[in-house]
């Protein structure tokens, strides 16, 4: 018997660990449930639209509205237009046409607990249909921090909550595993 026959060989051995890797990267994401988003991932998608509206913001030289419809369960992006003597001639447009994605789906399961805007939380007037801040022509954000809960756990125990915070400069949510207070 040659020696060669007793067992495998080192690349045979690393072909089937490489081969075991890239189908637990296909399968175990699909044991996930339909429409479960994790926070973090949220927390990147809703980096990629801020950084749209930053972008649109220097670019445009306008004002950008960055717009959380609760009752639609999306994000949007909307541009100041038109600047009027009234509140009434105050326009704005959605953004289209940016390389960039300027609209994203909230997850159903989160529950907006606080959203500080310019260290006021806009949650204390009830059920809010919308919540919005600004990014002003120089790519300043206002100050924003949002709490949220995570319902999708099936362990009540286990409720996630956690807290963004926007960096007034860079226009970008940091992610805290903690609520956060302004």
């Amino acid at each position: 018997m040659n020696y060669r026959e007793r067992g495998f060989s080192l690349l045979e051995l690393v072909i089937v660990l490489v081969i075991v890797g890239i189908v637990s990267i296909v399968v175990v994401p699909q044991f996930r449930k339909p429409g479960t988003i994790e926070p973090k991932e949220f927390v990147a998608k809703l980096n990629l639209l801020m950084q749209a509206a930053w972008q649109q913001a220097l670019f445009s030289g306008n004002t950008q509205k960055v717009l959380f419809d609760f009752d639609n369960k999306k994000i949007s992006l909307f541009e100041h237009t038109q600047t009027g003597k009234t509140k009434n001639t105050e326009k704005w447009e959605p953004v289209t046409g940016s390389a960039l994605n300027t609209e994203i789906m909230l997850p159903i399961h989160y529950i907006f607990n606080n959203f500080y805007i310019e260290k006021k939380d806009n949650m204390l007037r009830g059920e809010l249909e919308d919540a919005y801040f600004f990014i002003s022509p120089s790519g300043l954000a206002q100050e924003v921090i949002i709490n949220i809960t995570d319902q999708e756990q099936e362990d009540k125990k286990a409720i996630q909550r956690f807290g963004l915070v926007l960096n007034p400069f860079s226009a970008q949510f940091e992610y805290y595993d903690t609520p956060q207070k302004p």
